[in-house]
C-alpha cells in the first residue's frame, strides 16, 4: 500500500473517531435523552417534599411504649436497706436517661416481685426505632458494674416494646407492650408484634395416621 494512502486513511480513520466521539457526547448531553431529567424537576420536588413532611407528620404523632425489668434485682431488693435500693436506682436510671432523648419519659418503680421495673415513652418512634433504643439500653446496662452486686456481676435488662395502632388508646398500648416484657427472656428486647404474629398464626394442619 503506498504511504500516501495510508496516511490519508489514517487521517481520516481519526477524523472519523473524533466526530463520533462528539456526536456521542452530544447525545448523552441532551437534556431530552437525559434519564434523570423528570426526578430533579420542580413537580417531583415538590413532591418528595410533601411525603417527606407527611412522613414526619405522623411520626410526630406516633408514640411508642417500653416495659423492662432488671433482671437480677428480684431476688436481692428484698434484702437491700432503703438506702441501697435508692442508689442503685439512682444509677439506673442516670444510664438510661443518658441513653434516651430529649423529651422521652422514664418512670421507674418496684413491680409485684420485688423487682426494678420501669416504663418509657418514646414520642415519635414507630416500633423499629423503639426496639433500637431498647436494645442500645440494654447493652448500656449491661456495662454498668454496682457495688451492691459485687465486683464481677453484670447487670441484665429485658423489655417489651410497642408502638400505637391508629386510634389505639394508652391503655392498649400499655397492655400490648406489658405482654411483650411478658414473653422476654433474660436480656431480651421482644416487639409486641412478634408475639401478636405468632398468636394469629393458623392452626397448623392435622397430621394424618399412617395405617398399621
Amino acid at each position: 500500500m503506498p504511504l500516501e494512502l495510508a496516511v490519508l486513511l489514517g487521517a481520516g480513520c481519526a477524523a472519523a473517531g473524533v466526530w463520533a466521539g462528539r456526536a456521542l457526547a452530544n447525545r448523552r448531553l441532551d437534556p431530552r435523552r437525559n434519564p434523570l431529567r423528570g426526578l430533579i424537576s420542580p413537580a417531583s420536588l415538590d413532591n418528595a417534599i410533601n411525603l417527606a413532611a407527611r412522613r414526619d407528620a405522623l411520626r410526630e404523632g406516633s408514640h411508642a411504649m417500653l416495659h423492662g425489668r432488671i433482671d437480677q434485682l428480684a431476688m436481692l431488693r428484698t434484702a437491700w436497706s432503703p438506702d441501697t435500693r435508692n442508689q442503685v436506682e439512682e444509677h439506673i436510671a442516670a444510664v438510661m436517661r443518658a441513653g434516651l432523648r430529649r423529651g422521652d419519659r422514664l418512670a421507674m418503680g418496684a413491680d409485684g416481685s420485688g423487682g426494678e421495673r420501669f416504663t418509657i415513652v418514646i414520642p415519635g418512634a414507630d416500633e423499629r426505632a423503639a426496639v433500637r433504643i431498647a436494645d442500645r439500653l440494654r447493652r448500656s446496662l449491661s456495662q454498668l458494674r454496682l457495688p451492691q452486686l459485687g465486683n464481677e456481676a453484670r447487670l441484665t435488662a429485658s423489655f417489651g416494646v410497642a408502638a400505637d395502632r391508629f386510634g389505639e388508646s394508652d391503655e392498649g398500648l400499655d397492655h400490648r407492650a406489658r405482654k411483650a416484657l411478658d414473653a422476654a427472656d433474660c436480656d431480651h428486647v421482644v416487639p409486641a408484634s412478634e408475639i401478636e404474629e405468632v398468636i394469629y398464626l393458623p392452626a397448623p394442619a392435622p397430621v394424618a395416621s399412617s395405617a398399621a
